[in-house]
This record gives C-alpha cells, structure tokens and sequence, in this order.
C-alpha cells in the first residue's frame, strides 16, 4: 500500500485529531505552530486515548501541517497564567509524556517541519523518527531560552538520544539538526520529501509491527522497563522539588509577615 499525505483528508480540521490509515492511527497536529497549553495537551491526550481503545489501531504516526511539526510551549499563554493553572499544565504535560513514551503501539514522528523544545521532545518520546528533507530542524534551544530542564526531561533525553555526545549537543549547546545532520548522527531513521513522510512513516510502522504483530500488554510493559519506571521516578523528584520550593517561599512569606508584627 502506498500512504500519501493526500491520504489525509483535504482541509484537516484545526486542532489535533485521529485519522485511520488501514491499520494506522495518523495524529495531525493542524494549529498553526502547533504550541502546547492546557486545551492542546488535552486534546492529544484525548487522542491517544482514542487510538488506545481501538483495537483495530496497530501503530500511530504523528505528523503537523505546515511549517512546525511543533514549536513547544505555548510561552505566551503559559506566561498569563495563574500558579494553580501552570501547575495544571505541567502536571497534564507530564502525564501525556508518560504515556505517549509507554503507548502500546509503535509510534513514529513524521517531522514535516520545525521540531523545536516541547516539540524536540515530542519527536524523541516516538519509538521512531523521520524527518523531511530540507526543510525544518531539530532542537532543544532551552539554553538558549534560559529555561532550565525538569529531572524527568533530562532523564528523556539521556535515554533517548542516540549517543551521549548528541545528548550533550542538544541539552548544552542547544545545537539546530538539519535533516542530514539528524539522520548521521541516529536522531531519524530515514529522510525523504515532504510528498513521501507519510508514506515513509507508514513503511516503517509496518516494519516495526513485523508479519506476527506486536501484542500490546507485552509492547506495553517493555516500553515501562525500558523508560516509563525511570521517567516516573523523575517526575517523583520533580514534584518534590516543586513542593519544597512552595514550603520555601510560605515560610518566607510567614517570617516576612511575622516580622511586620
């Protein structure tokens, strides 16, 4: 079978939402630079869930329209937000990379453009990567942002990068991967043009699936040795320096107050 990106339907609605390619659930992520905040992260979060119930969903591919695969956080709304609405946010943040990282299916990142921070991570918490030629990079620019990585993130990183050394490049220097650049170094499987990312995502799915199929409790439960008990663990540590950091700044304002008296 030949998948096109004209498979999908014509004029996707916006927003993220479920098409089904024979046996492949194809998650399209149409919302302009596809940035997370609290209404994105349900929305994917919904989707997953969606692709999980049915049965008959074998792999999922995640692929954007347009320029941006994803350009990250949603800094300007997050910026607006109450205390009680940010913690919301990282807390669905961190659910959905758990889940997305431990999903019982293959998943495969078709890049069909800029992957950038929240996004980069994105792409990395996939099984698989393929990225379109010449158009788009790879990156985790928080260096450059000046926004420093959770536990849980830095943990992601290490265990889904090909090699300490890109590991390093993309935290430290927050270095841009260009297609070829992400293909050399193992960040991607494979590159190709942007008339044949889904069809390259689609050919790769079904070499993971394999003639057999894949059960998914067993997929499931290698997915959790291999990543999901060791970011659980991270976001544990997270949320305790989270807590610790609002006891340190009500026992600040106590003593403040106290000394007003």
């Amino acid at each position: 079978m030949i998948f096109k990106m004209a498979s999908l339907a014509a004029n996707p609605p916006r927003g993220f939402h479920v098409q089904y390619i024979d046996d492949i659930a194809v998650l399209v992520l149409n919302n302009t630079e596809n940035r997370f905040n609290v209404n994105s992260v349900q929305q994917l979060l919904d989707a997953l869930d969606e692709v999980e119930r049915n049965d008959s969903a074998n792999a999922l591919v995640i692929t954007g329209i347009g320029k941006f695969f994803s350009n990250g956080l949603d800094l300007d709304w997050l910026s607006q937000q109450p205390p009680d609405v940010g913690l919301k946010f990282f807390g669905m943040l961190k659910e959905m990379n758990l889940k997305l990282a431990t999903f019982p299916v293959p998943t495969i990142a078709a890049l069909n453009g800029h992957a950038f921070a929240a996004g980069g991570i994105l792409a990395l918490l996939c099984d698989c990567r393929v990225m379109r030629t010449n158009k788009g990079w790879i990156c985790l620019p928080e260096v450059q942002l000046k926004l420093k990585f959770s536990t849980m993130m830095v943990d992601l990183i290490r265990l889904k990068a090909p090699s300490p050394q890109v590991a390093r490049d993309m935290m430290i220097f927050g270095k841009r991967y260009t297609s070829d650049e992400a293909l050399k170094v193992g960040l991607v499987e494979a590159v190709c043009e942007e008339s044949q990312l889904l069809d390259c995502a689609c050919k790769l799915a079904k070499q993971c699936i394999g003639k057999n199929g894949l059960d998914r409790v067993m997929l499931k439960t290698m997915k959790m040795d291999l990543y999901g008990t060791i970011l659980e663990k991270s976001a544990l540590k997270d949320e305790q320096v989270r807590r610790d950091e609002r006891v340190g700044k009500m026992d600040a304002y106590n003593k403040a107050a106290t000394s007003k008296l």
